[in-house]
């Protein structure tokens, strides 16, 4: 098997891989009772092939000597159908996953492959394929989910707009943002490859992913004592403090741009501080900010004023973002964009309707990145830890 080129590479991924965690057998699976490896083997290849699921039955079963080595009997079993991928998706316990990634990871960790000083944060955009994402519908999106038959997890969110897509109002002005049916991927990542997703509904806020995500690193990697980066729409003190005080490491969040604007009240005035007190029942400190001059209010009123939270530890204001410490740790961060960039080409469109579906393909192609890292650093090629695509035509020359 492995003297052809294609599948030596895709059988030397899989060897890279413990799938020993995932229980085999299971009656409920199929006709014939297929075995959850070879179910996930074959999404893996799935995701690093990029078929759909049409194309990956039709890749097995035109190649039955590949479908046997991972644990199919194209002769006795058949293949599975589109049907039993999509069950199988949607009911497999996404921890099994997670702890055939730790294993894989922590090999890698043990070879000196993964750097964990730094962790960084962040999530894309996954489109539902609906006509509700086509630019034209867009505002229409009024009792969307009466368009289909089964519960649709997918909901609308807000995502940037590509510099090379741009999209323009009714006036032609250009938009900084659009709207989109479909999930969020939350990801956490080392700076080669990404570990660990959580895939939500689009509306989702990002922070709250991120204690998911932070809480399977301390948990199952059992990691302390790292950078972790990311970027604004992360800025909260609750984060800062699970950071510094659970995960024992240091948060490089720069502050959201509402944080950094002039308090003012709603005539526009100043507002300065007034009084700064711990209130007990959330364990939180607030600072009352009032009026400089509420003589001359042009509404009229005696007093405007404003609130402003801090968690009692306050992590989040004693970091000195100007700082050169700041700016030299922060900038890692980029280096993580091609990752992103490679798993939203990779699971940036869909058409499953489930979160633990998309959460099975998204948690995969993390394990196609981390299997291709170990299996450059194998041929004695580190210059190759993130670049998969080449590393596929390494090891067929």
């Amino acid at each position: 098997m492995k003297e052809h080129s294609e599948f030596k590479y895709l059988l030397d991924l899989i060897d890279m891989i413990d799938w020993s965690v995932v229980p085999d057998f299971s009656n409920k699976i199929g006709r014939t009772g297929y075995s959850r490896r070879a179910l996930l083997k074959a999404i893996f290849v799935q995701k690093v092939k990029g078929f759909t699921v049409r194309e990956l039955i039709h890749f097995l079963k035109s190649n039955p000597s590949f479908a046997k080595c991972i644990g199919f009997d194209p002769i006795i079993n058949y293949v599975p159908s589109e049907a039993t991928f999509s069950s199988f998706k949607k009911e497999f316990g996404p921890s099994y996953l997670d702890k055939v990634i730790v294993f894989t990871v922590l090999k890698g960790i043990k070879e000196g492959i993964f750097d964990t000083g730094y962790l960084v944060v962040d999530s894309y955009p996954i489109i539902f394929n609906s006509f509700f994402n086509n630019k034209k519908s867009h505002g229409k999106f009024k009792d969307y989910k009466e368009y289909y038959r089964s519960p649709l997890e997918a909901n609308f969110g807000v995502k940037p707009v590509s510099n090379s897509k741009p999209i323009y109002d009714k006036y032609g002005n250009p938009k900084n943002a659009m709207s989109y049916l479909g999930y969020k991927a939350h990801t956490i990542t080392f700076l080669n490859v990404p570990i660990f997703t959580v895939v939500s509904p689009a509306s989702a806020n990002d922070k709250n992913y991120a204690f998911i995500l932070l809480e399977k690193v301390v948990k199952y990697l059992d990691l302390s004592g790292f950078n972790f980066l990311a970027d604004a729409a992360y800025d909260s003190s609750d984060l800062y403090d699970y950071v510094h005080l659970i995960a024992g490491s240091i948060a490089f969040i720069p502050l959201r741009n509402s944080s950094k604007k002039r308090l003012v009240g709603e005539c526009g005035k100043k507002l300065i501080k007034h009084s700064h007190y711990l209130e007990s029942k959330r364990n939180i400190y607030r600072t009352k900010f009032v009026c400089d001059d509420p003589s001359n209010c042009p509404l009229g009123r005696s007093n405007c004023y404003s609130y402003r939270n801090y968690s009692k530890y306050d992590f989040r204001h004693f970091l000195n973002r100007e700082s050169p410490f700041f700016k030299e740790i922060y900038k890692k961060r980029t280096l993580i964009e091609s990752i992103f960039s490679r798993l939203e080409s990779n699971n940036g469109t869909t058409s499953l309707k489930y979160t633990n579906a998309m959460q099975l393909e998204c948690n995969l192609s993390n394990l196609f990145l981390i299997a291709s890292a170990l299996l450059a650093h194998k041929m004695g090629r580190d210059d190759l830890l993130s670049s998969p695509k080449t590393l596929m035509y390494e090891t067929a020359s």
